[in-house]
């Protein structure tokens, strides 16, 4: 029995990411905010990357070398 929290991980980076996106860019915008507009979008898309990338990782790893 293996027990994994990847996808737990992939779930939590692509959510915060999404998060990140849906709430906190548009606050900032509202605000004029554009420097902090700009990390808020920078983390945002890297957290849906680091899901996606770790998400494909481990799709490629079960496919293949499980």
């Amino acid at each position: 029995m293996d027990i994994s929290y990847g996808y737990y991980l992939i779930s939590l980076f692509i959510l915060t990411g999404v998060l990140i996106l849906l709430l906190d860019v548009k606050s900032y915008l509202r605000n004029k905010q554009k420097k902090e507009k700009k990390v808020a979008l920078f983390l945002g898309w890297a957290n849906i990357t680091f899901g996606a990338g770790f998400y494909i990782v481990s799709w490629v790893y079960q496919r293949w070398f499980w």
